[in-house]
């Protein structure tokens, strides 16, 4: 399984020894829709890789309140600041959107490549970089873009991916920092409008030039 996610497990640059110690530090790990993979606070021992299916990781207050702060598809890391800090709790909650199955990495494993292995370090801090800047980009949404630009923003960011985005409205919510009654109007707008069509858990952008006029900075 490991070795057919060859675009984002650099294990042709590893030597034998090292693509050993990854494969004995890995475990395959099957998710039912909307199941917990970790909770925000939980020992962080492990990251993941999406083998199959659709991860979002969450930020939760102390009322329940979420964020959704991104989300992770076949063959990208979630849970990676774990080979990074020892003994650190999880800084979030990743569940399964739909099914899914992952490849569960150890910390001590990672970390016995990493440390031999330059290129290998080079392929997780360019990870870390792409995490970094998606976190900023997040962050300067919600502070300067109103909620419907939030919203169809991020639809249009859904759509340019590579397979339908099954997203409750309760999830966009989440995504865009704003509550489900607000998300329900503005996607009825939008409907309205012509600039989507509206399923359950999918939305289709039918006219994203318009959709992307709707982007007030």
């Amino acid at each position: 399984m490991a070795a057919t996610l060859g675009d984002v497990l650099p294990l042709e640059i590893l030597p034998e020894v090292d693509r050993y110690e990854l494969a004995t530090h890995m475990t395959v790990r099957k998710f039912k829709q909307e199941e917990v993979v970790y909770h925000q606070g939980d020992p962080a021992a492990h990251a993941f890789v999406v083998f199959e299916g659709l991860v979002k990781n969450l930020l939760l207050d102390e009322t329940g309140h979420e964020l959704l702060v991104s989300l992770h598809m076949r063959g990208e890391f979630f849970g990676e600041l774990a080979f990074f800090e020892e003994k650190a709790p999880r800084n979030g909650t990743a569940a399964a959107v739909i099914p899914t199955t992952a490849l569960q990495i150890s910390r001590d494993g990672a970390l016995a490549v990493l440390r031999r292995n330059e290129e290998a370090r080079q392929f997780m801090f360019a990870r870390l970089s792409g995490t970094i800047r998606h976190l900023e980009g997040k962050a300067e949404d919600l502070a300067f873009l109103d909620v419907a630009s939030r919203l169809a923003k991020y639809l249009v960011e859904c759509s340019r991916m590579d397979r339908p985005i099954p997203l409750t409205q309760d999830d966009l919510a989440a995504a865009i920092g704003s509550t489900r009654m607000t998300v329900n109007k503005l996607l009825a707008d939008f409907k309205d409008r012509g600039l989507i069509e509206v399923a359950r858990r999918n939305i289709r952008v039918i006219d994203e030039p318009m959709l992307l006029r709707e982007i007030q900075t």
